[in-house]
């Protein structure tokens, strides 16, 4: 995208992100950089942050290196570690858009119903869950690919007992100390999760449907 492609006509587009996590955030500063006035991000959650605002289980953080994970035109010198944990990653997440001054085109609270594009008018109508309507020129989908944790129907899971919940889901103030725990998955979630509670539970059980090879995680605090 440059001065050659976007004219004074395409900076008029109304455009609408849906979903304010890194990718919308992303778009939305690229197209503010490029000129685009009407921009708006639909967030159905209260705050920004995507899956990093989502996920806040035990050990939750990035698989890359922190330097790598971040905006080329929002370089962080200073992050506290190797592999940053889900708090910094969600902190540089809200400086960066409070920094482009972001908030201000952020509708929390709002999600998306249904969307249709209209050639005779070559606008998208989008509905939006609650009631209420907007049309744009432009609709971006930016939601990813976490936004609904995926709880598999396991017979016997509505009269189970004990405490269960999806790790996307984690409660706040859980005690798992003496408990028997089992997890479902060894997916990016489990690898993370599984040796920070391994510790405080009684007795821990990964089920897993097939085994996966895990390296060790060269992780250290920056001095």
């Amino acid at each position: 995208m440059n001065d050659r492609t976007v004219t004074s006509r395409t900076r008029s587009l109304r455009v609408v992100i849906v979903g304010a996590g890194f990718g919308g955030l992303c778009m939305a500063i690229r197209l503010r950089q490029a000129g685009f006035q009407a921009v708006t991000i639909l967030e159905k959650g209260e705050a920004l942050g995507g899956t990093w605002r989502q996920n806040t289980y035990p050990g939750a953080g990035c698989d890359v290196p922190s330097h790598l994970y971040s905006f080329s035109f929002a370089l962080k010198p200073d992050w506290s570690r190797t592999y940053a944990r889900q708090p910094e990653i969600l902190a540089y997440m809200e400086e960066t858009a409070d920094r482009f001054g972001l908030r201000p085109l952020i509708r929390f609270g709002t999600a998306v119903e249904a969307a249709a594009f209209d050639d005779q008018r070559g606008l998208w109508t989008i509905d939006l869950v609650g009631g209420g309507r907007m049309e744009a020129e432009v609709l971006i989908s930016a939601v990813g690919q976490l936004d609904r944790p995926a709880v598999p129907d396991i017979p016997g899971r509505d009269s189970f007992a004990g405490l269960q919940f999806h790790s996307a889901c984690w409660p706040g103030k859980v005690d798992l100390k003496g408990r028997r725990v089992g997890v479902v998955g060894n997916g990016s979630s489990a690898v993370q999760l599984v040796p920070e509670i391994a510790p405080v539970a009684g007795h821990l059980t990964v089920f897993q449907r097939s085994p996966a090879w895990i390296a060790p995680k060269p992780d250290r605090a920056y001095t």
